[in-house]
Formats: structure tokens, C-alpha cells, sequence
């Protein structure tokens, strides 16, 4: 009796060690699996990420106090040329013969007229109310641009928020379309700032 009862345990041991064994085994598949899903999804969103969207380092200052040197922002290379770039949009960009990247706003439209005269910006010969010209000497820095631009069907009138410390479409002229990198969309860097950039109401 003591030989059968002792033989009892062992045969009903084998399947139970079976059955551990083929979990511990499917258990381990499905984690390599949800790791292979992982990585496959991170690869597929940095890749739509790269496409879509850019990282830029603000470096100048001709957007102070508004952003700031050191700031950094995501840039929406894609979707703004479905949706068209709006006046007050900030976008980057290069000069012609010039691979370094600009941040600006957008001012003008194409085939709009932009002047400049009594230290205030006009488009189509009304004058625009600028709620972002926050610095004390921004608007007073167009004095010295008394002129007037007629943009063609693919240029836009950009200018920095300084207004005294940016070369931009003053000095330059009109921006091409294919010279646009992107429209600002998300600012994330430092955390205290974060916020999605928003457009400009300008009131008409």
C-alpha cells in the first residue's frame, strides 16, 4: 500500500509540470511579442513624425519677448499646405542662397499689398492692429521702412515680433512659398512654457 501511494503523486506530477512549463512558454511569447509591437509602433511614429513634423531651436532674437532664444518648438511641415498659412501664423523658413532657418511671422498674404508708413503695417491700405508687438520699441521699429510691396501669387510678407532686432521681409522682400519649412505649432521646451501656438485675431 505504501508503494502505490507513494507512485500516486508521482504520476499525477508529470502533467501538472507539462502544463507549467507550456504557460511559462506562451507567456514568454506573448511578451516578445508585445516588446515586437512596441518597438514596431515607436518606429512607425517616428517615422510619420519625421515626415510630418520638425524640431527647430529658436536661436535668434527677433521674436522677443514672445519666444524666446534657447526655446524650442515642433513645426508642422505638412497639414498648413492643405489648410494655407493665415496672417499671424509664425512659421520657419530660409532667405534665398542662405541655409540658416528663420522664425517669423507671416504678415502678408499673396496678392496682397503690404506698407509700412507712420510706424503701423497696412495690407490693402488698412491699417491691422498687431496684439503681439508686446517690446516697447516693436512698433517704432518699422519707422525706418516706410515702403510698400505688391506679394505675388506664392510670396508672403514675414516679419519678427522685435521689430527693431530682425531682419525680415523689410530688408529681404517677400518670402517664397518653397522657401517655407513649416508653420509653428507646438511649443514644449522648457515645460513652463508649453503650449500649443495659437493664431491671431485680428479682428476683421
Amino acid at each position: 500500500m505504501q508503494v502505490e501511494e507513494n507512485a500516486t503523486p508521482a504520476l499525477a506530477g508529470a502533467p501538472a509540470n507539462a502544463a507549467t512549463d507550456q504557460t511559462t512558454a506562451t507567456r514568454g511569447a506573448s511578451i516578445l511579442r508585445d516588446i515586437a509591437e512596441t518597438i514596431a509602433l515607436f518606429l512607425v511614429v517616428f517615422t510619420l513624425s519625421q515626415v510630418f513634423l520638425g524640431n527647430f531651436m529658436i536661436e535668434q532674437v527677433s521674436a522677443v519677448p514672445n519666444f524666446m532664444p534657447g526655446e524650442r518648438i515642433l513645426v508642422d511641415k505638412v497639414i498648413y499646405k492643405a489648410t494655407g498659412l493665415h496672417r499671424g501664423d509664425m512659421i520657419v523658413g530660409k532667405w534665398p542662397n542662405d541655409s540658416t532657418d528663420v522664425f517669423k511671422r507671416v504678415i502678408g498674404l499673396p496678392g496682397e499689398q503690404v506698407e509700412i508708413r507712420d510706424s503701423h503695417v497696412y495690407i490693402n491700405g488698412q491699417m491691422i492692429e498687431e496684439p503681439y508687438l508686446r517690446a516697447p520699441d516693436a512698433v517704432a521699429g518699422t519707422r525706418s521702412f516706410e515702403h510698400a510691396w505688391v506679394l505675388g501669387p506664392d510670396e508672403y510678407f514675414v516679419m519678427g515680433d522685435n521689430r527693431m532686432y530682425s531682419g525680415d521681409s523689410r530688408s529681404r522682400g517677400p518670402m517664397k512659398a518653397g522657401d517655407i519649412v513649416g508653420r509653428a505649432w507646438l511649443r514644449y521646451w522648457p515645460l513652463s512654457q508649453f503650449l500649443l501656438i495659437p493664431g491671431v485675431d485680428y479682428g476683421n
